[in-house]
């Protein structure tokens, strides 16, 4: 009876993930071959730009040098950095506005904040909470960020001058967005800091 005790607690934690380390994150796209069809991503970067999150679109960042007197140079902005993970996830930012990641309830878009935005959207119109980031056991041990076991889905888009542009939901209802969305899971991988104003 021990024994079997002891092997269920094994198993226990096999199964659980762990905290993952502190400090800022970008956000990569993971999608082995094994899931058919194409498109196949192992860490494609996951981009801010214009109020939602992107595959294939680069990031768009500002920076005004009158503000606080601040070298953008220091700011490029070509990257997004996150923070957090347990609960809610924002991006890291110099703006001491901050701003965050959140849900539209409407299709699932994964949007965030704008700096400066006087009036954030209220839940329940919108979800900010209810993040996971941590260490899976799976093959490599990745560090993944989830919504409540919820899928996240890559849906494609039309751009202007860009192929392969997708961008980011979270599937709240048993329908998804567009029959051509397709799932993925999103990995988180270390930065080392802030690298933008605001996005």
């Amino acid at each position: 009876m021990k024994l079997i005790i002891s092997l269920l607690s094994i198993i226990s934690l096999a199964c659980a993930g762990y905290p993952p380390p502190p400090g800022p994150w970008t956000l990569g796209a993971w999608r082995p071959p094994t899931d058919p069809p194409a498109p196949v991503w192992l860490g494609r970067a996951i981009q801010a730009n214009q109020g939602k999150l992107w595959i294939g679109k680069p990031a768009s960042s500002w920076c005004d040098p009158s503000l606080m007197s601040i070298d953008c140079s220091l700011y490029r902005g070509d990257s997004t950095v996150f923070k957090g993970g347990n609960d809610t996830v924002f991006l890291d930012v110099l703006n001491p506005n901050g701003q965050q990641i959140y849900i539209n309830k409407t299709d699932g878009a994964l949007t965030y904040t704008w700096p400066g935005m006087f009036v954030a959207p209220k839940e329940p119109e919108v979800i900010y909470t209810g993040w996971t980031r941590e260490i899976s056991v799976s093959g490599g041990a990745p560090i993944v960020l989830s919504y409540k076991n919820r899928p996240v889905l890559a849906c494609p888009t039309a751009s202007a001058n860009l192929t392969d542009v997708y961008q980011i939901f979270v599937q709240l209802n048993a329908a998804p967005p567009s029959s051509s969305c397709v799932t993925f899971q999103l990995r988180t991988y270390a930065a080392e800091g802030i690298v933008a104003w605001s996005y």
